[in-house]
């Protein structure tokens, strides 16, 4: 992608852990013989547009209606019940897990 304002490529590094969807990718881009940026960069475009015919975009919902449906979900779903475990201790402790594994 150019910079429309220095003329110059602009950069977004994409981090992919599980090497077996490397794999898919760099198969797939090559099929088509495009690079892997250029592959990446069309997957992400067709997305973005079919969330925009969706009408995901995101300023159609406010902020008040988007955490209004979440309580409306949250009650729905759990009954007004609440976990014990924090959820920030849940991210960290699956964080050390993915890490000491390697991926």
């Amino acid at each position: 992608m150019v910079n429309k304002r220095t003329n110059s490529t602009v950069r977004l590094n994409i981090y992919v852990h599980d090497p077996l969807i490397r794999r898919r990718i760099k198969t797939a881009a090559a099929q088509k013989d495009i690079s892997v940026s250029e592959y990446c960069l069309q997957a992400i475009t067709d997305q973005l547009a079919r969330e925009a015919e969706m009408g995901l975009k995101r300023n159609d919902i406010s902020l008040e209606t988007a955490l209004e449906k979440a309580k409306r979900f949250q009650a729905k779903t759990f009954g007004g019940r609440s976990f014990r475990v924090s959820s920030g201790d849940l991210i960290r402790e699956a964080r050390k897990e993915r890490n000491a594994s390697g991926k």
